[in-house]
């Protein structure tokens, strides 16, 4: 390790002692330790080998970032991988609106649990939800962990943290005859709207991967829907088109509802195309914002559209994605088994439906012993 002595501002007897500590690996500045020595040279040079022995592991501690600095290359880092546009602007949004102006200015190795016990605990006292302060914690959690593996710090503190218990949310879907009124309301002003209200709550599929299907994406001969991408959009990135959440296609069958939904729908670009004498696009999208069917519908406008109709027609607590909760809850009381309810949502395994539904699934049990009692019933 390399140090160094020299004459301190011209005054007798008095040294500036240097020893070099290698590169910062998160700024890449050179780390320097300075003391001013006051006594002769040769007790000088003493006291800066005994410098030079001190602080000889200090070379490979931890960065001397600060939590901010770590953000921001963390987030630079994450928009090269293949994330969804939305958690990407989640990521963003925790880390600028709640990380960085709580914990932003501290160094990375000198962050320790109880700064982020104090961070939740003040979210908590803002008002915050458990499960809004989790998605902080897990912003902080996964940049940390990207930290030790560039070797900016050894430890990550956020996986000794206390998190607040996140009650289940209870699913709430609408009943046939909430459903039924919605899309007869819905008809009267969009039958783009209405029908593909009507497709998610047959299927089970995402908003966004109703949005992203293309006339190639359906085989009306087999009943067949193929769910290959999903659109996604963000006031900072517009409409995207993504993959699916899981990063798998999937099929779903169709009945002949489904079908007939899917075949009007197209006719209906079809017809337009004609009145209006323009060419159809090549492969057309499915749910169409452009007469020729070259652009999708904005993702935001079927939601908006299905809250202002609940709305007006007095029915509280559900929105678009309460169409899955419908898909999955009859299915559920039917008796479908849970891995084809799992399959048909699009859920990365059946433990995340299980979980999900777990109270459909209590009625079901509850339901299945009075079948048994009144088999053994004396």
């Amino acid at each position: 390790m390399r140090g160094s002595i020299t004459p301190h501002k011209g005054q007798p007897d008095t040294w500036r002692l240097q020893v070099y500590l290698g590169q910062d690996p998160a700024t890449g500045r050179e780390r320097r330790k300075t003391k001013v020595f006051h006594g002769p040279r040769r007790q000088a040079e003493k006291a800066l080998n005994e410098m030079v022995s001190s602080v000889g592991q200090e070379v490979t501690t931890p960065s001397s970032a600060t939590v901010e600095y770590l953000l921001e290359e963390w987030l630079r880092f994450c928009r090269g991988k293949d994330l969804a546009v939305r958690t990407y602007d989640d990521y963003q949004w925790h880390a600028y609106h709640r990380l960085i102006p709580a914990i932003g200015s501290i160094p990375l190795n000198a962050l320790t649990v109880k700064d982020l016990d104090d961070l939740y605990a003040g979210l908590h006292a803002q008002g915050y939800s458990a499960s809004t302060i989790r998605h902080a914690h897990a912003v902080i959690r996964l940049a940390l962990g990207q930290a030790i593996r560039w070797g900016w710090i050894e430890r990550n503190v956020a996986r000794l943290a206390t998190l607040p218990r996140v009650a289940p949310a209870p699913v709430t879907a609408p009943s046939v005859e909430e459903l039924q009124a919605i899309m007869e309301e819905m008809a009267k002003s969009n039958p783009q709207f209405t029908a593909i209200i009507g497709l998610a709550a047959l299927t089970g599929a995402r908003r966004g991967e109703l949005l992203g299907l293309h006339w190639n994406d359906i085989d009306l001969p087999h009943s067949l829907l193929w769910i290959r991408r999903g659109l996604n959009y963000t006031p900072a990135t517009g409409v995207v088109v993504g993959p699916t959440k899981t990063k798998r296609e999937r099929r779903v069958l169709l009945d002949s509802v489904g079908s007939s939904i899917v075949l009007v729908q197209q006719q209906m670009l079809t017809d337009a195309c004609t009145k209006l004498m323009i060419k159809r696009a090549d492969n057309p999208w499915l749910f169409f914002g452009d007469v020729d069917g070259s652009k999708p519908l904005h993702p935001d406008s079927i939601s908006a559209a299905f809250r202002r109709v609940a709305k007006k027609l007095d029915i509280e607590g559900i929105h678009f994605h309460s169409l899955r909760h419908f898909t999955a809850t009859q299915l559920i009381a039917a008796g479908v088994d849970i891995r084809t309810v799992s399959g048909r949502l699009g859920h990365a395994n059946a433990s995340m439906t299980l979980g999900i539904y777990s109270h459909v699934l209590e009625a079901k049990d509850r339901e299945a012993g009075e079948i048994m009692g009144r088999l053994l019933k004396p």
